[in-house]
């Protein structure tokens, strides 16, 4: 049997996203900072999502999440809070959980996440994102979990055939195709 492997795309943008590109591939989009955005633009720009049978995680803020009739949810490192009730609310709701770390890690577990972002995963050209995991690392710390687990970090042409021996559910990647390369799926209108 072969293992399905999620593509998932982590935006703060809206109307540059290439939607029809993102249904064509099956990836899933993680927004970023929704705060930032008007209700009736994130409500729009869901709606367009909902059409295309685009899955979209909100992060962090359950009255945006209830607000746009949203069953998908993103919570970030930083977010300490819990977020179990939300399964009882609704049990179709699904939460994602970003974390560095094994203390983070068993945290994410607590908040009632279903997948975790694990970064980073590779180096990255960020200065004030020191350190990596690398491929024996990831593995070695995921398989002591029974959650699924998407990578996350310093994806690049360079080590992109890497991931195929890593124990993930999927990969994140960002809107930055410096980093990628070519192997950065392109979907943002305006950059590709």
């Amino acid at each position: 049997m072969i293992k399905k492997f999620h593509l998932y795309f982590i935006t703060e943008k809206l109307e540059e996203l290439n939607l029809d590109y993102v249904k064509k591939i099956g990836a899933i989009l993680i927004l970023r900072n929704p705060n930032k955005f008007k209700k009736s633009d994130l409500k729009t720009f869901n709606n367009k999502c909902s059409k295309r049978n685009i899955s979209l995680f909100i992060p962090n803020d359950i009255k945006t999440l209830f607000f746009l009739g949203s069953k998908k949810f993103y919570i970030s490192a930083y977010n300490k809070k819990q977020f179990k009730h939300l399964k009882k609310i609704n049990p179709n709701i699904e939460i994602i959980g970003s974390a560095h770390n094994v203390p983070e890690i068993n945290e994410k577990i607590r908040q009632g996440c279903d997948y975790i972002v694990l970064s980073r995963i590779f180096e990255t050209s960020n200065k004030y994102k020191k350190g990596h995991l690398g491929t024996m690392k990831f593995n070695l710390l995921t398989r002591n979990f029974s959650k699924k687990f998407i990578a996350l970090g310093g994806l690049n042409e360079k080590n992109f055939r890497k991931i195929n021996i890593l124990n993930i559910h999927g990969c994140a990647l960002s809107g930055d195709k410096k980093k990628a390369g070519k192997y950065m799926p392109a979907f943002l209108k305006n950059n590709f």
